[in-house]
């Protein structure tokens, strides 16, 4: 089970990761980052949020507490077994 809890949070962050890289939105699929006029952040073409560096960042950190917390419930569910 810890294998593949582990395979799904490196996929999980290497997604953000890409979609970081690759200047598309963190929130939707397939949402390309338009440039805002006058403005140094992007917005998504398809769902309109905002995106800044801070944003690819909150996704990972929701990802690694997702992870930490499923961690924590196996050992919990393990001692009690």
């Amino acid at each position: 089970m810890t294998g593949l809890l582990q395979e799904k949070f490196i996929k999980a962050i290497i997604k953000v990761v890409d979609r970081w890289s690759f200047e598309q939105c963190a929130f939707c699929e397939d949402g390309t980052m338009v440039s805002i006029e006058g403005m140094i952040d992007y917005r998504c073409s398809r769902c309109g949020k905002t995106m800044n560096p801070v944003n690819y960042l909150v996704e990972i950190a929701k990802i690694v507490l997702d992870y930490r917390e499923q961690l924590e419930n196996k050992k919990d569910n393990n001692k009690i077994d």
